[in-house]
């Protein structure tokens, strides 16, 4: 039964991973287009100089762009590492305004912030997972033989 679970498991991870870091990119993407009043109210708690609705819109449209490459499985490493960025740029609000997050005692933002450890994580699995290309000069070359 183990190796029953454990086969499914290995087959269906990748796909869930990808598709479910994808659902979460895009819905977060859209409600930016929605409402990027949250998001311009915690950037001007944090990072003041980010505080303006372009650039919500901005990573509004690379989470949507992100979700769509791992939807489709295009340029997946690519697409890991920019989701790695993204969340990587959330969680620096803790180290940066402790204040905004309750640390160590995490406020319900804090606690909203957090889980982009989980899937910052997530990312680096989608690009631990993607398959690995060889380099064109890597690749072995042909060689000539004469007939004589």
């Amino acid at each position: 039964m183990e190796l029953v679970l454990t086969n499914a498991a290995r087959r269906i991870a990748g796909p869930f991973l990808r598709i479910s870091l994808a659902v979460i990119l895009a819905w977060i993407g859209v409600l930016k287009f929605v409402d990027p009043s949250p998001v311009v109210g915690l950037l001007q708690a944090s990072m003041p100089f980010l505080a303006f609705t372009a650039f919500v819109y901005l990573l509004g449209a690379t989470e949507l762009v992100v979700a769509f490459l791992l939807i489709t499985g295009i340029a997946l490493p690519y697409a890991g590492l920019v989701t790695v960025g993204l969340f990587a740029g959330t969680l620096t609000i803790f180290v940066i305004t402790p204040s905004v997050t309750g640390f160590p005692v995490l406020s319900l933002a804090g606690q909203f912030l957090l889980k982009d450890l989980g899937l910052m994580a997530a990312a680096v699995n989608v690009i631990a997972m993607a398959p690995a290309r060889e380099p064109a000069l890597a690749r072995p070359q042909a060689v000539p033989v004469e007939v004589a």
